[in-house]
């Protein structure tokens, strides 16, 4: 798989394997040219592609985030995009007791409804 080492101005790019652009806690690959795809802790974050003189964002979910005239800028916006997002882990794991709390009483009526 070939990581982004290079980019110009211009808006060519050069791939070459074996080294990493880092952006702040999203890393970045570039499967083939012009096509960026970001990573955040092992999930998929987004991507950023080449297109038409213009860097195309699309966040985690495949929401188009913007039309940017810098590489630097659309990595911005999906590294912000991902984070405003996604949930917080802490209210993740409520919604899950809670719903596993609904599934169980559900259960627990339906029960006594055939007992009955």
């Amino acid at each position: 798989m070939a990581l982004l080492t290079e980019h110009r101005a211009t808006g060519r790019h050069r791939a070459e394997t074996g080294t990493t652009a880092a952006r702040p806690s999203v890393s970045w690959n570039a499967p083939e040219p012009g096509l960026w795809v970001g990573n955040r802790s092992g999930e998929y974050a987004g991507m950023v592609e080449f297109t038409n003189g213009l860097y195309l964002a699309s966040g985690e979910v495949g929401e188009e985030l913007g039309r940017f005239g810098s590489l630097d800028d659309a990595f911005a916006s999906v590294a912000t995009g991902a984070q405003k997002h996604r949930l917080p882990e802490g209210v993740l794991s409520n919604v899950a007791i809670i719903s596993a709390v609904i599934a169980i009483s559900i259960a627990g009526m339906s029960i006594s409804m055939i007992a009955a």
